[in-house]
């Protein structure tokens, strides 16, 4: 199971969010939200859950 960088940044973008306010949402830093996105960081799963709760969505929808 591995987060889907691309598929948070497309639904932080829908959503009209900045990277910064997501990050401030989830309690992370701006870059490493970006690494995130970039799929060059490991997420933990409380930061998932965090992700998918402040975007509206399941967290399958963004793994594979």
């Amino acid at each position: 199971m591995k987060l889907q960088g691309s598929i948070v940044k497309k639904t932080r973008e829908e959503k009209g969010y900045k990277q910064c306010y997501l990050a401030y949402l989830i309690g992370i830093s701006q870059s490493h939200l970006s690494k995130i996105e970039s799929d060059k960081a490991v997420v933990t799963v409380p930061e998932l859950v965090k992700i998918a709760g402040s975007l509206e969505k399941p967290i399958a929808f963004f793994v594979s």
